[in-house]
């Protein structure tokens, strides 16, 4: 995207009230001399009923991008009443700011699983003259390129954090603000400004839903059974050297054993259990 943007700057242009008040005046000193018959009338007469023409109401996030003869002329984004000067061709465009939510896209992810992705993305026109004259149509070319772009991230980083890099569901912060400079780099040429950009679905294909949920079922069961072993051996080993500390059992290391195996079944067992403990003191 090497295309140099177009410049954005005024066009010429008069207030509306001001000219409306000259073309009065105009008006009747043509009236007087129509009246005593010069022909000088009827040969002003259509130039001054093309400046009634000029006039144009701009509204409020509105403007409007002028050609001159094929040539680029300016911009008016004022709101308010005006008059134009003659052979100005002006196109009307709004400023105001935008919604654009992407179709939801099927990708792989970094890690070659398919995703589906959509994003929503918050924009307006910061240059009326390249959005009117550098590319077709200003909003189709948001939506191509935002959407290309999301391709393009999603296909950078894993869907879940694998341990070594970032992911889509797990930094989204920072992923998203990603997104939003690679939109914006893409969009710069059409004079779009992306305001915030935030991701509105973000899950694994139908095909490997299921498949994925029970994988992450799975790797819930086994971190939770190594944070309760973890417990129990630090509850075993604790009670084993304070019963020895307060001299309320001499345990031999066969019955330290059997302690240990019944007290570990009653902190992992999924089950009531109830074990018998055989200890005997000297």
């Amino acid at each position: 995207m090497s295309q140099t943007q177009s410049e954005k700057y005024e066009m010429p242009y008069l207030n509306g009230f001001t000219m409306v008040v000259i073309l009065i005046v105009c008006a009747l000193f043509l009236a007087f001399f129509g009246l005593k018959g010069n022909p000088l009338v009827i040969i002003l007469g259509v130039p001054f009923l093309y400046a009634f023409t000029r006039f144009r109401t701009i509204q409020p996030n509105t403007a409007l991008v002028a050609t001159k003869f094929g040539s680029y002329a300016g911009i008016l984004p004022h709101s308010g009443f005006y008059w134009l000067y003659p052979f100005y061709n002006t196109t009307e465009i709004s400023l105001k700011t935008r919604n654009y939510v992407t179709d939801t896209l099927k990708v792989n992810d970094a890690s070659g699983t398919p995703i589906e992705i959509a994003a929503a993305i918050v924009y307006h026109i910061e240059n009326p003259a390249a959005a009117v004259l550098d590319v077709e149509n200003v909003h189709h070319f948001l939506q191509i390129q935002s959407e290309s772009a999301l391709r393009t991230l999603a296909t950078h980083y894993p869907y879940t954090n694998d341990g070594s890099s970032d992911s889509l569901s797990g930094n989204s912060d920072k992923i998203v603000e990603q997104f939003r400079d690679m939109v914006q780099e893409r969009v710069q040429m059409a004079g779009i400004a992306i305001d915030e950009t935030r991701f509105t679905h973000l899950a694994y294909a139908p095909e490997i839903a299921q498949a994925m949920l029970r994988r992450q079922q799975a790797e819930a069961v086994i971190l939770a059974r190594q944070t309760l072993v973890r417990g129990a051996i630090s509850m075993v080993g604790g009670t084993v050297k304070e019963l020895e500390k307060r001299g309320i059992v001499n345990m031999s290391d066969s019955e330290k054993a059997k302690l240990v195996t019944n007290m570990m079944t009653v902190l992992l067992s999924e089950e009531n259990a109830s074990p018998v403990l055989n200890v005997s003191g000297d």
